[in-house]
């Protein structure tokens, strides 16, 4: 596979798979400092592991973001946010749920297993 030799455009890539605007920000999203970043721009040092990394965490495409081509995502899908729809019943349940949960009443099983039998109901 070929890559970008510009690793400027390669980290601008990995910024817009993680949909963040600064290098501090995605620094801060792959728990390294900035200047780390920046220094793999300032001695054009193709970023392997931060590349890797964004793959793992985004799904995105490998070839994208080493090169700039072919689509974002893998096979080209584009992935969308989901949304779930909940009654206003459903919704009370689940903060019900939570509450209980917070103050230790149920347990993170307990919680988890409640909270699924609210959104598997057809």
């Amino acid at each position: 596979m070929k890559y970008d030799s510009n690793v400027r455009n390669v980290i601008e890539r990995i910024m817009i798979a993680y949909d963040v605007k600064t290098i501090k920000g995605i620094a801060d999203l792959m728990h390294v400092s900035a200047s780390v970043i920046g220094n793999r721009i300032h001695r054009d040092s193709f970023p392997h592991d931060l590349v890797l990394n964004c793959i793992l965490d985004t799904g995105a495409n490998p070839q994208w973001l080493c090169s700039g081509e072919g689509e974002p995502n893998i096979d080209g899908i584009k992935t969308k946010k989901k949304s779930i729809e909940l009654s206003s019943e459903a919704l009370e349940k689940l903060e019900r749920i939570a509450a209980l949960k917070n103050s230790g009443a149920i347990t993170e099983d307990e919680y988890n297993l409640l909270k699924n039998s609210i959104f598997n109901k057809s």
